[in-house]
């Protein structure tokens, strides 16, 4: 509730330590925030120019921040692409807008499909030769390369939404006194996730960041699925996992307290196979293991399914082949849309959808090999 006896001098009721006089006086009547303007600083903050190498590294930078890509290979994009393009969610304001917050898969040209400005030329070039100029060979490295790519994206895309925060706050102006209430709630609530969002990979940078500079990868673990085509559906991303694919909690996302492990998952293809890897770090391993085993207890002929349902519902940075989905029956692809508006919403609550039950009735290739890396599984 706002106060009635608020003074104009006395900090605002919506916790931006400015005084009530500068803030929400008369907020009612202020003019909207102006879309174009908002879309603006919206893509500003989203295409600032960084290198997320370790901080030991940056003296060797070059003054170039490229457009990274996070789905490996070159020949990755190519190969799922059809004139040049792939699908996936343009996570832009206006896209937003435009969807009225539903993801919506468009075209994209492979150029600026999984990219990120996210490290320099020099950085890009020497920490992920492994995995861009040579064959891919399951090995520690490679694997470690992978998830800590995905990793560097997803600690950028927070870091980001983190610096819109004056952007959000001002989503209210000309509303109702009841519509800004509800709306600076919800951005109370957005802040505190952010916030523990990025202690959580804050606390995972430590790990990456030695490993890289001390060259040692042994704490890397994963498992990768090796096809004989490209996959239809390839990603980069870094995920919590909360539930096993038997619907059992493996960590409870609201607690704000402990921080949370994380798994990385990548799709792509090597020119070629066809690769699924998900990698983690040591100390993210039982979460992890817990997660995969839950997956082989699955028949083998859907695990190919699950994984995919499961790159569906957790990962916004997730590209699909056009001729694949237009192959593919409508009930399908309905069922991709609403594993895709899970990964999006900022609303839904956690839970094992899309882990337990079969959705998709999508005939995948089945892969033609399993590697298990630094670990195996349980008896």
């Amino acid at each position: 509730m706002i106060n009635e006896n608020i003074g104009r001098n006395d900090p605002c009721w919506c916790g931006s330590q400015i005084k009530y006089k500068r803030c929400h006086l008369n907020r009612e009547k202020q003019k909207p925030l102006d879309r174009w303007e908002a879309s603006k600083e919206f893509n500003n903050k989203f295409s600032k120019r960084i290198c997320s190498s370790p901080n030991s590294f940056h003296q060797d930078c070059s003054k170039k921040i490229i457009k990274a890509h996070t789905v490996p290979k070159s020949s990755s994009l190519k190969a799922i692409a059809k004139d040049g393009h792939v699908l996936g969610m343009k996570m832009s304001l206006e896209n937003i807008f435009k969807n009225k917050g539903k993801p919506c898969l468009e075209k994209i040209g492979i150029n600026n499909a999984s990219t990120f400005n996210g490290f320099c030329k020099v950085h890009d070039d020497n920490i992920f030769a492994l995995v861009e100029k040579e064959a891919f060979k399951d090995s520690a490295e490679q694997c470690f390369l992978l998830a800590y790519r995905a990793f560097a994206k997803e600690y950028y895309a927070k870091n980001s939404v983190s610096e819109i925060d004056t952007l959000r706050h001002q989503a209210d102006k000309g509303k109702s006194i009841d519509d800004q209430m509800a709306i600076q709630m919800q951005n109370f609530m957005f802040d505190i996730s952010t916030r523990t969002a990025l202690l959580d990979l804050m606390h995972h940078k430590d790990f990456f960041d030695y490993a890289l500079e001390n060259d040692d990868y042994s704490s890397t673990r994963a498992v990768v699925f090796s096809f004989k085509s490209p996959p239809p559906i390839m990603v980069s991303g870094g995920v919590n996992p909360d539930y096993d694919f038997n619907g059992n909690l493996l960590q409870d996302l609201m607690e704000l307290e402990c921080r949370l492990d994380s798994i990385y998952v990548t799709s792509f293809y090597d020119g070629t196979s066809g690769k699924i890897v998900l990698s983690w770090l040591e100390h993210c391993h039982e979460t992890c293991k817990k997660l995969v085993e839950s997956l082989f207890q699955k028949s083998p002929d859907d695990i190919v399914t699950f994984l995919f349902q499961y790159i569906a519902k957790n990962f916004e940075n997730t590209f699909v082949s056009p001729s694949w989905w237009k192959s593919i029956a409508a009930s399908d692809k309905a069922n991709f849309e609403s594993l895709f508006a899970d990964t999006v919403s900022m609303e839904s609550e956690p839970s094992s959808f899309g882990l337990v039950n079969k959705l998709l009735n999508v005939k995948f290739e089945q892969n033609s090999n399993v590697t298990f890396l630094n670990w195996k599984l349980s008896k």
